[in-house]
């Protein structure tokens, strides 16, 4: 939410005019600091001034918000998972189809700048048919036990977004996911066992047309946050890599 609310303050043509929270002093803190006012979640959908509303709340209050915020003619951005529950997911995109509003959930991988380059390529034909996707998608620790608890697990919570990536880089033709193999362990914190949940794991997909995906994911990786994707083609290979300040690399004795 903080996050959002800054690059609401940043954007031309943007005003952060409310912000509604249950944490009173945090909705305070970030209200004063981008001249907004702490309001009710009622209030900020009764006003007729407000045309977008975002959502990032927790996961279990996002179908619920969406769909008051179309019954009230609001546009949505709101954070991933749309809801924990399929049937209530297409309950909600049906709501907000009949309310005819706007409504992105939030998926930023494909407006990273080097993914999008990645996509754009394949679409001019570079590395011919795409075949092959390896994904890997590593944060540097996990998030705390409250926060796993009601997140509907590390598939629903973090995988999700590996999934957008793999129907977005392999499914943009119509193709889909046929089989799926998804596996986990416990190997960074005995604590997130005892949620019933994982914190690494390995999936692999292979879709309608016969094209292979793995994913590999970890709740921990000692060297920070590390996302990367390479996707085989008959005519190539697309790789895209982590950002770094620059691209100098030192050889010397030492190696």
């Amino acid at each position: 939410g903080r996050i959002h609310a800054a690059n609401l303050s940043a954007l031309p043509g943007a005003t952060l005019k409310y912000v509604a929270d249950p944490m009173q002093d945090a909705a305070a803190e970030v209200a004063q600091q981008h001249g907004a006012k702490v309001v009710t979640v009622e209030v900020a959908f009764a006003d007729p001034s407000i045309d977008v509303v975002v959502i990032a709340s927790s996961t279990e209050t996002h179908s619920d918000l969406i769909n008051r915020a179309a019954a009230a003619g609001k546009h949505i951005f709101c954070e991933k998972p749309l809801d924990l529950s399929v049937p209530r997911a297409r309950a909600c995109a049906a709501a907000v189809q009949a309310a005819g509003v706007a409504c992105m959930i939030g998926f930023q991988r494909r407006f990273d700048p080097t993914f999008a380059e990645a996509r754009a390529r394949m679409d001019r034909g570079e590395i011919g048919n795409p075949e092959m996707l390896v994904i890997t998608s590593r944060d540097p620790c996990a998030p705390p036990p409250a926060y796993i608890q009601a997140s509907g697990g590390i598939f629903r919570d973090m995988l999700i977004h590996d999934f957008d990536v793999f129907r977005w880089i392999l499914c943009a033709d119509g193709d889909a996911a046929q089989w799926l193999s998804a596996t986990g362990s416990v190997l960074t914190d005995p604590a997130i066992a005892a949620l019933d949940d994982f914190d690494s794991t390995a999936v692999t997909i292979r879709t309608r047309k016969g094209r292979l995906c793995q994913i590999n994911t970890t709740r921990r990786a000692a060297y920070g946050y590390d996302q990367r994707f390479e996707v085989l083609g008959s005519a190539g290979m697309l790789q895209c890599g982590n950002h770094t300040p620059n691209e100098v690399r030192q050889w010397d004795a030492t190696g």
